[in-house]
């Protein structure tokens, strides 16, 4: 019985190493891992990490943003201000040149109308009655009845820039005269007597060795 007693000790002591060398590896083996993972995974700072690494590049991203907005909107305000600027004036212009055109319809309607002095229409007309009704009738305005006071009422314009519905005016050796600018050197003035209303040049006629000069009473 002795040698099998021997035996099963020192089974018994074997096994007693080999479970202790088994725990023993375990331990050597999880401390480092643990010590490791600690030394790997920095400690989070709840304070230091509260707020993202983004966060301080929103602000200026947000700001040059709105910078761009705004001056976008400030562009398109302007160009639309632009527009309107002109659009009042085409608007201007459109109705001036109606009026114009107004005042030669007006005017060419009296054309064989009869002279006769101190009249201003509505079938007989001196040279200056015959632009105050034409003024009268086409624009609302009220012209003195003498060339002389229209003459000192009028906007001066050169021949150059003289549109359809100016006054021309002739003065010389006493004498007189106005009719109504229609455009291509011409102008529809009552003439005198036995010529009453008529077309007639500006240029190549008695008038044109007295004339004076174009007036205006309309805008440009």
């Amino acid at each position: 019985m002795r040698p099998a007693v021997r035996a099963y000790g020192r089974l018994t002591a074997l096994v007693v190493i080999l479970v202790t060398a088994l725990v023993a590896g375990i331990a050597i083996v999880t401390v480092p891992t643990a010590a490791i993972a600690q030394q790997a995974v920095p400690a989070v700072d709840p304070v230091v990490n509260a707020v993202p690494l983004a966060a301080p590049l929103a602000a200026p991203q947000e700001s040059a943003l709105t910078a761009a907005t705004t001056e976008a909107t400030a562009r398109r305000q302007a160009a639309a201000a632009r527009q309107r600027i002109v659009a009042a004036r085409e608007a201007k212009a459109a109705k001036v040149q109606q009026v114009r055109t107004r005042i030669v319809q007006v005017a060419k309607k009296q054309v064989g109308d009869r002279y006769s002095a101190g009249s201003s229409g509505p079938s007989a007309f001196d040279c200056s009655g015959l632009t105050r009704y034409v003024y009268k009738v086409a624009t609302g305005k009220e012209l003195p009845h003498h060339s002389r006071s229209q003459y000192a009422k009028v906007q001066k314009v050169s021949r150059k820039n003289a549109k359809p519905g100016d006054l021309v005016f002739f003065f010389g050796g006493g004498a007189h005269h106005v009719g109504i600018y229609i455009g291509n050197g011409k102008m529809v003035d009552a003439a005198g007597y036995g010529k009453g209303v008529r077309v007639s040049p500006i240029s190549g006629s008695w008038w044109s060795r007295t004339y004076s000069g174009m007036g205006r009473i309309l805008p440009a």
